[in-house]
């Protein structure tokens, strides 16, 4: 499909081309391999997973990427009948309509912000280490925070040819940091016994296994977050009904399959698990390094984590700049105007750039518990993921939904697929937002159902007011039936 095609499909779609269609599979699967991110998702929660379950928490994450993947086949569904800027948002709109997609979109974007957030306040943790900073006061921390978010949001407003070069050497130190070092990790420094993976009684306290591992469940999922960043770039991405869809899926399982390589190799290399599951050892992973290696390896390493770090941090941005843009292009919030204009010099939506680095910054002041931030941002993600599967799934019972096989085999697994995908993130959502730490205050033991609250309160009072959802003329059954779709826009304030 040429350059051309793809204007014009998106034309179809209802806008114009404003971004640049300049990205090929390659780049549009390494954007999303950058989110997810081995080193990210994996070294912020190595600790509290170990915490949690003790070292068979490992088994969690075979788990959550099968559950995740049923979530990615119905998400390649979609980008393939809509490959538009801002995924999730714009699936739910025309799924099943404009007041439905708007709360997607608020929910979803909120849910970027704060996953940004957490990104930056990881990052900023290594970055100490790194610097010889080790125990920041939470004014240090956030001083680092700051310092990670900055080096974003240069890289986003800069455009996307350097985005595109940054997140490539960051995937290059992820193959270091994640694979080559966890094979080695595995076949010449292994200090623990196989059988550790499967000793239930490393697991801290003297409860049931059980809800312990359950409990891990909710740690992992934020480890396989972000493969619909594949999506959010499709207006960037030629041909993007062919290469979108399989960036999708194979981003993530290629993360996955790294993530539990990884987790594997730090259990068995680390020479005092008790350490780890007490949480003695604040950082699990460069002990785990040091200790095979040496303590030469401690800044080398540190440093490819904290370049994985970022270029996870220019995805998780670059996303959530893509759907804010999409979202004001639809006049959704207020001020849209300005977040929807795309700079004629680098072609990038540099307010919303900007605006999502504020948002975001703003967020650290809540970051004084890392737990507590992981488990906010992880909640308010999957209530975003699970709007367009759950939109998707009631327009199938209802008969409303034309596939795009015609294959009736495929439909019905298709269907099976996205049922299965709907009860995964139902699980998973309630098992995120479950309170079970007894040793934070209460506001921040319930942080997932008061956050959904304050920000849902706060697009409550918007919505009402405003009403955005009415600028649209297209009803949402035509949507539904996948056709051409255009919104009428009007301006907001």
């Amino acid at each position: 499909m040429s350059a051309t095609d793809d204007e014009r499909r998106l034309e179809q779609l209802g806008y114009k081309q404003e971004l640049p269609r300049i990205l090929r599979f390659w780049t549009n699967w390494a954007l999303g391999f950058a989110f997810i991110s081995p080193v990210v998702g994996l070294y912020t929660v190595v600790a509290l997973g170990a915490q949690t379950a003790g070292a068979a928490w490992v088994w969690t994450l075979p788990i959550v990427l099968s559950g995740q993947l049923l979530v990615a086949f119905v998400y390649a569904d979609l980008a393939r009948r809509w490959p538009l800027a801002g995924g999730i948002y714009q699936w739910s709109r025309r799924l099943i309509g404009p007041k439905y997609g708007w709360w997607a979109g608020w929910i979803y974007m909120w849910a970027l912000v704060l996953t940004l957030s957490t990104v930056a306040y990881g990052g900023g943790f290594f970055l100490g280490e790194l610097i010889g900073w080790d125990e920041p006061s939470a004014a240090g921390s956030v001083l680092l925070a700051l310092i990670v978010m900055a080096a974003f949001t240069t890289v986003n407003a800069v455009g996307l040819h350097v985005l595109r070069w940054v997140v490539n050497i960051g995937i290059a130190c992820e193959a270091v940091a994640s694979v080559g070092i966890g094979i080695a990790l595995i076949t010449l420094f292994r200090k623990q016994p196989v059988g550790i993976l499967v000793d239930t009684q490393t697991a801290p306290g003297t409860g049931a296994f059980l809800p312990a591992f359950i409990a891990a469940l909710a740690v992992a999922g934020w480890v396989l977050l972000g493969f619909d960043a594949c999506g959010s770039v499709a207006e960037e991405t030629r041909n993007p009904t062919r290469r979108v869809p399989r960036a999708i899926v194979i981003s993530l399982l290629s993360v996955g399959l790294v993530d539990i390589l990884a987790a594997v190799a730090l259990m068995l290399a680390h020479p005092n698990i008790g350490a780890v599951v007490s949480g003695a050892a604040s950082d699990p992973v460069s002990g785990a390094v040091v200790a095979a290696f040496g303590s030469w390896a401690a800044t080398p390493f540190l440093a490819v984590v904290v370049i994985g770090f970022i270029a996870c941090g220019i995805a998780v941005q670059a996303t959530a700049v893509r759907v804010v843009y999409s979202y004001s292009r639809d006049g959704m919030v207020p001020f849209s105007r300005l977040w929807r204009r795309v700079s004629s010099r680098n072609h990038s939506p540099i307010f919303a750039v900007f605006l999502v680095a504020i948002l975001s910054s703003l967020a650290f002041s809540y970051a004084n518990v890392l737990e507590v931030l992981v488990s906010f941002a992880t909640g308010g993600y999957y209530i975003g993921f699970l709007a367009p599967v759950a939109a998707l799934l009631y327009l199938r019972m209802r008969g409303r939904w034309q596939p795009t096989t015609a294959r009736p085999r495929f439909a019905r697994l298709a269907t099976v697929v996205n049922t299965a995908a709907t009860l995964w993130l139902t699980f998973q959502l309630v098992n995120i937002a479950w309170p079970r730490y007894d040793h934070l205050p209460w506001w921040q033991n319930w942080a997932v159902p008061l956050g959904v609250l304050v920000f849902g309160g706060v697009g409550l009072i918007y919505f009402l007011s405003r009403r955005p959802d009415r600028r649209f003329t297209t009803d949402s059954a035509a949507m539904s039936r996948g056709y051409p779709t255009t919104s009428t826009e009007q301006e907001t304030v």
